[in-house]
């Protein structure tokens, strides 16, 4: 018993100490923290993706699709831009297609599908489609706008766009009906169905706005290096790493918002920490850190189920 109650505790403290190391490995090799500020615009991004795929996630889902509906947004607007339309014209056709990608997502879940299988084909045709309209290619020859949204206040836009989303996704998940029938439909889907409970229409607005997310991500990437149909590969991976590494439960029923916050700031600390003794030691190149990356994943998700069937024990 006292084996298990060690077991336990070491579990839940694993992703503090993942993140004292982290910490520790970038403040220990950074002379200038303004720079932690500009390097950390990509991973502001990435919370951004994890903390509506947590909703997602409790609910039993999940999305695959996101880096590849958000390369398809980007490319959409860059070739309204690029035809000569107004800055805003081309942002809100950005946006308007991660909404539609999130409503194809949704549609293919509500009608029965495997979230798992849904996003992982979509994955696959949004990149195709993003691939095809942009021959390929890069495409950065725009007029200037006469503003941009590189910056709020001194800030990436994407800080902000964090804070405001962490913000609304807590309150839902956690202050609403809402949010409540996200944590039912993971913990037991069937029994929320008794319960009246409308799965298929909490399902579907969630996937709507993975979409909607990832194409006001795309308008801010766009305006700041154009549109790049080989973008964001991995960057769903990224996500769900933040969400599990948190402590929230893969299966779905178990989870929280500030968790994924805690699993982001794992996962940049320690991808920026190994980035910057790389220089000095050589051996942590990106395919060893997603490597290890990749295996602390694994460890912390083995974790969290031993855990919570613990629990249930209980």
């Amino acid at each position: 018993m006292n084996g298990q109650r060690w077991i336990r505790r070491a579990a839940i403290l694993l992703p503090w100490a993942l993140l004292a190391l982290g910490v520790w490995l970038v403040w220990s090799q950074v002379s200038r923290p303004a720079f932690l500020i500009q390097a950390g615009d990509v991973k502001a991004r990435v919370g951004c993706l994890a903390l509506v795929m947590t909703m997602i996630v409790i609910t039993g889902g999940i999305d695959l699709s996101v880096g590849s509906v958000l390369a398809l947004a980007s490319v959409v607007m860059a070739l309204v831009w690029e035809s000569g339309y107004s800055v805003g014209l081309a942002a809100g056709a950005g946006i308007l297609t991660g909404v539609v990608a999130g409503i194809g997502n949704g549609t293919l879940v509500t009608v029965g599908m495997s979230p798992l299988v849904a996003t992982l084909a979509t994955m696959a045709f949004f990149r195709g489609l993003a691939v095809t309209f942009a021959g390929g290619d890069k495409i950065t020859d725009f007029d200037d706008p006469g503003w941009n949204l590189q910056r709020l206040a001194g800030w990436p836009t994407e800080y902000w766009l964090l804070l405001v989303l962490f913000l609304t996704t807590t309150l839902l998940l956690h202050g609403t009906r809402f949010g409540r029938r996200c944590f039912a439909i993971g913990d037991n889907p069937q029994a929320a169905r008794y319960a009246a409970i409308p799965v298929k229409g909490t399902q579907f607005w969630l996937y709507v706005a993975s979409g909607l997310v990832a194409g006001l991500l795309a308008v801010i990437y766009t305006m700041r290096k154009g549109a790049n149909p080989e973008a964001h590969a991995g960057l769903e991976l990224e996500a769900i790493a933040c969400v599990v590494v948190g402590g929230t439960l893969i299966t779905g029923g178990r989870g929280a918002t500030w968790l994924t916050l805690l699993g982001l700031a794992v996962i940049a600390s320690l991808d920026l920490g190994l980035e910057l003794l790389d220089s000095s030691v050589g051996i942590f190149k990106a395919d060893a850190r997603l490597m290890l990356i990749g295996g602390l994943l694994i460890l912390v998700a083995i974790g969290n189920q031993w855990v919570f069937r613990h629990q249930e024990r209980q």
